[in-house]
């Protein structure tokens, strides 16, 4: 069952199923481009839409390393590695029991998959975190890029160079500018419903991307910060190209998320070998220089501040 987003004319667009379903009858069947083959895995589906049903609980779904996050999908294509938008079918599964849904993209890629599918909408938020340079996949999420029409300052993007590191990555992510934290302005600003949070692993000092500095501790204090905020959240897995610091991110995560402190030492098992040379858990920031650089940084925060004033 291919799905796909329905036209700009609507104020919150959503996926097309086929006409055979009951209760969509007339609904246009999509079919992909002359030889071109979308495959997934209808069970993959299945299992995020059965997540989202699970009220005031947090989730988290792991993508297949293979897949990634699968968060660029556009409503008529293909993107990167992505073919399948589990955000966006998550996000319009909460939006059939809460009004507003915000999501937030700690991925090093833009989210213009989703921020694509819900910028005509002021029923869901999009914030992402990205490194936004140019020649840099997939070269969009500038702070000026607020959402058109109604969805007008409902998207929300941070651009950050390469080089940063988790003390610096979270105070953006929770700093305060003018005595009032960014994130707490888009939650009182917005007051969503409920979140969606997309936790990419490519942030990660060691990923072959070669961009961002951080360590899975990084990404744990911006997760603890949103589910502090004890809204119902569903949680999912995103890019990640190294793949044993992938699992040790999402591992990391995952005991955050259940209250546990793990042992640093990787147990033994079929991919032992792979978390060489240490064999911990941890992941240690490498010499990459921070190219970001503060003052552009204040301007962004502010300018999002500004934007956020108009949120109704």
């Amino acid at each position: 069952k291919s799905e796909r987003v329905s036209s700009r004319g609507q104020e919150e667009r959503s996926y097309r199923r086929p006409s055979s379903e009951p209760g969509r009858a007339g609904r246009a069947r999509w079919r992909p481009p002359a030889g071109v083959a979308y495959v997934f895995s209808q069970e993959y589906i299945e299992t995020c839409d059965s997540l989202s049903k699970v009220p005031n609980r947090a989730s988290m779904v792991h993508s297949l390393i293979e897949a990634y996050g699968l968060l660029n999908q556009m409503r008529d294509q293909a993107s990167g590695f992505c073919y399948v938008n589990d955000a966006v079918l998550g996000i319009l599964k909460l939006r059939e029991k809460y009004d507003r849904v915000l999501y937030v993209d700690v991925d090093l890629h833009h989210g213009d998959g989703v921020e694509e599918a819900f910028s005509f909408t002021s029923k869901v938020m999009t914030v992402s975190f990205h490194k936004f340079s140019p020649g840099f996949f997939p070269g969009t999420g500038d702070v000026t890029n607020i959402g058109l029409c109604k969805g007008r300052w409902y998207t929300v993007n941070v651009p950050l160079e390469d080089g940063i590191q988790d003390d610096r990555y979270y105070q953006i992510f929770n700093r305060q500018c003018h005595g009032t934290m960014l994130k707490w302005n888009v939650r009182a600003h917005f007051n969503p419903d409920a979140v969606v949070m997309q936790l990419g692993a490519d942030t990660m000092a060691g990923d072959p991307m070669c961009s961002f500095n951080m360590t899975p501790l990084g990404v744990a204090k911006c997760l603890r910060h949103v589910l502090q905020w004890r809204l119902p959240t569903l949680l999912l897995g995103g890019g990640g190209y190294n793949l044993a610091n992938t699992a040790r991110c999402w591992t990391h995560l995952t005991a955050v998320l259940l209250g546990q402190n793990l042992a640093s030492e990787i147990p033994d098992h079929e991919f032992f070998t792979e978390y060489g040379p240490d064999y911990s858990l941890e992941i240690s920031p490498s010499c990459r220089p921070d190219r970001n650089d503060g003052k552009h940084l204040d301007q962004v925060v502010a300018t999002i501040k500004r934007n956020l004033r108009n949120v109704v």
